[in-house]
């Protein structure tokens, strides 16, 4: 089950330069986690962590807050990015 790596995961990313974590669990049994972070070597070390772990995810840009968000996706089955 994804319980296991999603701790992984949060547990890494709570002790870089983050300035946002979000979790979200579908009805389906999806999970979505978001990391928000204005340091881009935070997010490329969580990208890595993901491309290790086989974690499905997407970087986006939110100009608003001027901060890249990494979302990271669980029983990506259920739940696609686009």
């Amino acid at each position: 089950m994804f319980v296991k790596e999603m701790k992984l995961l949060i547990k890494y990313g709570i002790e870089l330069d983050i300035s946002g974590l979000e979790c979200k669990v579908g009805y389906k049994g999806d999970a979505l986690l978001k990391f928000s972070s204005s340091e881009q070597d935070t997010i490329q070390k969580i990208e890595a962590f993901c491309s290790r772990a086989d974690i499905e995810y997407k970087i986006s840009y939110n100009k608003a807050k001027a901060t890249t968000d990494i979302f990271c996706v669980f029983a990506a089955d259920t739940y696609k990015l686009k």
